[in-house]
């Protein structure tokens, strides 16, 4: 078990991810499946896209600067 605030990292290396807020599971799951742009915007009040790692697979979130919401 880790606590990662970094998201990206958390999508590289974990199989399984749990997004807290205000002391509750807000989603958990595989990383494709948790990090999702709702979610994101729910848990860390955050826009974004989020797409897939071209190596990887694994989600890359990409934080929309406050003008292009």
């Amino acid at each position: 078990m880790l606590v990662l605030h970094d998201l990206n990292l958390a999508a590289r290396y974990a199989d399984h991810l749990v997004a807290v807020t205000d002391g509750r599971i807000a989603a958990e799951g595989a990383p494709a499946d948790v990090l999702t742009p709702e979610t994101i915007a729910a848990v860390f009040a955050l826009n974004c896209d989020v797409i897939d790692d071209p190596r990887t697979g694994a989600p890359v979130i990409l934080p929309r600067p406050p003008a292009a919401d």
